[in-house]
């Protein structure tokens, strides 16, 4: 399991979450299910920090003007 930080601008928006996941396919769909924003494809995402222990889970979000 690894970190991820995930974010996705839209219009004057930029949405970020933070997630535990497997890979950063689960990543992305993890940000957009639990912000309901987008589709996992928007999102962009980057490991932060690898072999965190699971299970895979959510641990934040935010929203930010551009």
């Amino acid at each position: 399991m690894d970190k991820f930080s995930c974010n996705m601008i839209s219009g004057e928006e930029i949405f970020y979450a933070t997630v535990i996941a497997e890979d950063a396919r689960q990543a992305k769909e993890m940000a957009a299910t639990e912000t309901k924003k987008g589709r996992p494809r928007e999102w962009s995402v980057a490991v932060i920090e690898k072999g965190v222990a699971g299970p895979a889970r959510f641990l934040g979000t935010g929203v930010q003007e551009a």
